[in-house]
């Protein structure tokens, strides 16, 4: 068994055909080993605008606070730093610090564009070509990947400690909350949908979900329908389907690619096997703790902004997010009494895994055949077969 779980990720990378592809890129779908094959050559086109657009992203960030505007700043700065070199179009020109100087970036997300000069511009465009801006931006490896199993065992070494969600600690006994009665069978089922959101928000905002806490929290709920109480599953496979249809029917998650809800479905399984077998639900009460600690501090938010006026909107959002963390307070006490039971979903998962993998493998071959047979990536204009004689 242990060998067909192991055989999803059996796949040689193809930009630099030498190690195992662990991950998928949500954009193009290509498979690749490393951050080094991700930023190369080879995947440049694709890669570079990621970086822009999380870039841009950025600036529409309605939440963003000193450390983040300070960090955009500098980011600017380095742009124009580039730029040294280069004839200036004015001497007159005033420097970017002076340009930019009572900005408010949450105003106005387009301001800054339009205080650089068209040459900045141009530099800026540049950069998402060749490579420059992929040192502005760094691409997040989630926390629960295999590369993280090692760092997890060092708890004495508070940078480890950081690159890992805090874990819930007063978690109420599973027994207290269910006197009288068990849970549903069908629990752990709701659980995969939980994790499913947390690892697909964590990569929507590139690692950065606490930046935005609200909208984090809305997206979990959209995803997860963490609030449903008919939500009723019988398999893995089945939870999965109904994230990923919220996903493409939601505003967040237009874009969003096939090759991305490969990704999540990897992420969920090593989540479920966690750092080692001695330590198999760190990862699952990890996911759950960061969520619920997410849906807290948006509720906090949310309330302080209806009472001072300041958020605009009723206390439905409110009263959902309450719900949410009820739930994900009793998810937490049923993984500490049976959160083992997700071990036994791993093999369904690595065959949904498989089989996904297998569907996108077909449509890419599909479209290579189109694509051959139009002589370009479109479809030509059908000529008219009969034409009228006048």
């Amino acid at each position: 068994m242990e060998e067909t779980e192991d055989s999803s990720r059996d796949v040689v990378c193809p930009l630099c055909l030498k190690n195992d592809a662990k991950y998928t890129c949500p954009r193009c779908n290509i498979r690749y080993c490393s951050v080094l094959c991700y930023k190369g050559q080879k995947h440049m086109d694709c890669s570079e605008s990621f970086y822009k657009d999380c870039f841009m992203e950025g600036l529409k960030d309605q939440s963003s606070g000193p450390e983040e505007k300070r960090k955009i700043l500098e980011m600017l700065s380095r742009v124009e730093n580039e730029t040294e070199g280069l004839d200036s179009e004015s001497d007159d020109e005033p420097d970017l610090a002076e340009r930019l100087e009572g900005l408010d970036l949450e105003c106005d997300a387009g301001a800054i564009w339009k205080r650089l000069t068209e040459k900045e511009r141009k530099e800026f465009d540049q950069m998402t070509r060749d490579g420059r801006l992929g040192h502005l931006v760094e691409v997040w490896t989630p926390w629960w990947t295999p590369e993280s199993k090692q760092l997890i065992q060092d708890e004495d070494d508070p940078t480890v400690q950081s690159k890992f969600p805090k874990v819930k600690l007063d978690i109420t006994d599973l027994a207290v909350l269910l006197p009288k009665s068990k849970p549903s069978s069908g629990v752990k089922y709701n659980v995969v949908g939980a994790l499913y959101a947390y690892c697909f928000v964590c990569r929507l905002h590139n690692g950065g979900h606490w930046d935005t806490p609200v909208e984090s929290a809305k997206e979990l709920l959209v995803v997860s329908d963490a609030t449903n109480k008919d939500a009723v599953f019988d398999s893995p496979g089945e939870v999965i389907q109904s994230c990923i249809q919220r996903v493409t029917k939601s505003t967040f998650g237009k874009g969003t690619s096939t090759g991305s809800n490969i990704s999540i479905i990897e992420d969920i399984i090593n989540v479920i096997r966690g750092p080692s077998q001695e330590r198999p639900l760190v990862y699952l009460t990890m996911v759950l703790s960061d969520f619920l600690y997410i849906v807290q501090k948006a509720r906090k938010i949310v309330s302080k902004g209806l009472k001072s006026g300041k958020y605009k909107g009723d206390n439905s959002f409110k009263k959902k997010l309450f719900t949410c963390e009820k739930k994900l307070d009793f998810y937490l006490s049923w993984t500490q009494r049976l959160g083992m039971s997700l071990h036994t979903l791993v093999p369904e998962l690595v065959l949904e895994h498989s089989a996904a993998e297998s569907d996108l493998k077909d449509v890419e071959e599909k479209r290579t055949e189109l694509e051959e047979f139009w002589g370009g990536k479109q479809k030509p204009p059908q000529r008219k077969l009969i034409e009228e004689i006048t």
